[in-house]
């Protein structure tokens, strides 16, 4: 009994320290925020093959913004940083199926848009 009561607390503190997914399950964007990967998919579609993209954004409505763009999720490295609410940066030759791209307002910590190099099924 005492093992048992050993390893529930510990899977309660663990849970405790636990944070939310840091993405939503689908690509989102706030209310006047537009993000864009094109092209969204390598033209093989096949999961493995990495092509490089441009990454357009646009943020409106707001009076000052710093923006980042983060690969994997919120807390991924960083790729791309913009003080301009309308911009685009080129990725290199590291894109492909499945890499989540994340645009945050730096002042906020806000997560402003995701995007998902896709497609999320191919017809194979």
């Amino acid at each position: 009994m005492r093992i048992l009561s050993v390893v529930l607390l510990a899977l309660l503190l663990s849970a405790c320290g636990s944070e939310p997914s840091a993405l939503p399950g689908r690509p989102f964007a706030q209310p006047g925020v537009s993000f864009t990967l094109t092209p969204s998919a390598a033209r093989d579609c096949h999961p493995e093959t990495v092509y490089r993209g441009r990454v357009d954004w646009s943020v409106e409505g707001r009076d000052r913004v710093r923006l980042e763009i983060r690969v994997g999720d919120r807390h991924g490295a960083v790729f791309a940083r913009s003080n301009q609410p309308r911009g685009s940066a080129w990725t290199e030759e590291w894109v492909r199926r499945g890499v989540w791209l994340v645009l945050i307002d730096r002042d906020r910590d806000e997560v402003l848009a995701t995007l998902r190099a896709g497609p999320e099924t191919c017809d194979e």
